[in-house]
């Protein structure tokens, strides 16, 4: 077994430990609206990690595109969500390099470039299929025909390498707690760090808002568990903590609650460098 390396630390930022977590919570529900973050929902799928392959591109020739589409500013700044539903319906309300993200079935630092507003302005997206039993697969080509056509962007494909983490089982073996058919998750406010994880994929995507990297599902487990990781978040926020607070190091969370680990690698992986994009006009 090589010896671990040590988790490096991020800068402390003026982000919050409360904040760390909220962007992890909108990564993961925009994954369960999205029908990605469980694989156990699919047993044969081999285990995802938290990089993403590149979405295959349309034939020329044969680009879809919705029938009708409204997009409007939006004011708010929390609760993002982006669904593909019954009927040949897209609805969504986002930054827009997450739609950009989805659209091209990558994760938020394979999508590069571009001006500041694509993380700052949120827009409503609403948008119809002339097909009612258009697939989602066809859906998410319409929503990159929607984003080169009202937001005319334009953007190049690169291979680059990454520092990431592969999350791994530990030498002392895998301590998660499987959860029954139909039994609910069992968290609680002061018993982990984000409530709704129940396997290694969805923990390690959670991660890297935590870590400032990719975290890579290594560890082969498929199923659904109780996943309750309870760690010191403010040793990565820079926050002060609470008196009498008492939190061991994301390290040892993880190999005395879950008997997993971190370990530094590298990937290469597809980026998409936004060379231009505009504001929409609304309708």
């Amino acid at each position: 077994m090589p010896a671990q390396s040590p988790i490096t630390r991020i800068p402390p930022r003026t982000r919050t430990a409360a904040a760390l977590i909220a962007c992890a919570s909108i990564a993961l529900s925009t994954q369960l609206a999205l029908g990605q973050a469980d694989p156990a929902l699919h047993p044969t799928a081999p285990a995802t990690s938290a990089i993403a392959p590149a979405a295959a591109e349309p034939k020329a020739g044969d680009v879809p595109a919705f029938d009708v589409a409204s997009i409007r500013l939006s004011t708010d700044k929390a609760g993002s969500y982006l669904r593909f539903l019954p009927g040949g319906r897209f609805s969504g309300e986002s930054w827009i390099k997450q739609v950009i993200q989805v659209a091209y079935g990558v994760e938020d630092y394979q999508v590069t470039g571009g001006p500041e507003w694509l993380t700052t302005d949120w827009y409503f997206i609403e948008a119809k299929a002339g097909k009612t039993d258009a697939s989602k697969q066809e859906m998410t080509a319409m929503l990159k025909s929607l984003l080169a056509d009202r937001f005319k962007l334009h953007v190049r494909q690169e291979m680059r390498d990454f520092d990431v983490y592969d999350l791994v089982v530990d030498k002392s073996g895998a301590k998660l707690k499987p959860l029954a058919q139909g039994e609910d998750f069992h968290c609680a406010r002061d018993n982990t760090f984000q409530c709704g994880i129940t396997n290694p994929a969805q923990l390690a995507r959670s991660l890297k808002y935590i870590l400032g990297r990719p975290v890579m599902d290594k560890t082969g487990i498929d199923g659904r568990y109780d996943v309750l990781l309870d760690f010191d978040t403010y040793e990565y926020s820079g926050g002060t903590p609470p008196q009498d607070y008492n939190k061991p190091s994301l390290e040892k969370a993880l190999e005395e609650q879950l008997g997993l680990r971190l370990v530094k690698a590298k990937e290469a992986f597809p980026v998409y460098v936004v060379e231009s994009i505009e504001r929409p006009t609304e309708n």
